[in-house]
């Protein structure tokens, strides 16, 4: 957690349509970096005035007080990625696409285990189940987890997050190798 003032200064160095990572502290959060083999356990879209746009297994998909989250949560770190070539209207159309596809849907258990399995098993190379990015893929919009969500909404505004996997089964280690981004906070945060 940190001290209010801190996070509004934090706060005033983001941009609309940032990607914030998160890794917070406990056990269950532990179990989530496990399964997923990344030092995050959590996605959040900037969509700007303090404010993020989330999947959370007990809200669903929902705006959220990032102010709030920073002075109250858990965060052991967050990092902050953005696009390197982005025009407003990009970030716009990111998070228009975020809302439009998602806001009010429930966070989906069965497609964390598509993901957390599919990925283990390299379910990437099986004919008609590829997860492998093709031309023209139409994405399922029916199941959302925090990083397919960002992964959906950037895919379906025409940034793809990663080469290699469908937006549906982006995970959140699949950010940091993201191209055409960059980092441009990256921050402990001290318990207190």
């Amino acid at each position: 957690m940190m001290g209010v003032k801190v996070a509004h200064r934090l706060a005033r160095k983001l941009k609309k349509g940032d990607i914030i990572l998160v890794s917070e502290r406990g056990l269950m959060h532990l179990g989530n970096k496990l399964l997923q083999r990344s030092r995050w356990n959590h996605i959040m879209l900037y969509i700007g005035r303090g404010f993020t746009f989330e999947v959370t297994p007990r809200n669903g998909a929902h705006i959220c007080d990032f102010i709030h989250d920073l002075t109250e949560k858990r965060y052991a770190e967050l990092k902050v990625l953005r696009r390197k070539i982005f025009t407003n209207s990009a970030r716009k159309k990111v998070i228009r696409m975020a809302l439009k596809l998602f806001k009010k849907e429930k966070f989906s258990p069965w497609q964390y285990l598509k993901i957390v399995l599919g990925r283990t098993l390299n379910w990437g190379n099986q004919g008609s189940k590829s997860h492998v990015c093709l031309p023209n893929h139409t994405c399922g919009m029916g199941s959302v987890v925090c990083s397919n969500m960002v992964a959906l909404a950037y895919y379906e505004a025409g940034f793809p997050i990663s080469e290699k996997y469908m937006p549906e089964y982006v995970v959140p280690k699949d950010y940091e190798n993201a191209k055409g981004f960059k980092t441009v906070l990256n921050k402990k945060i001290k318990t207190s």
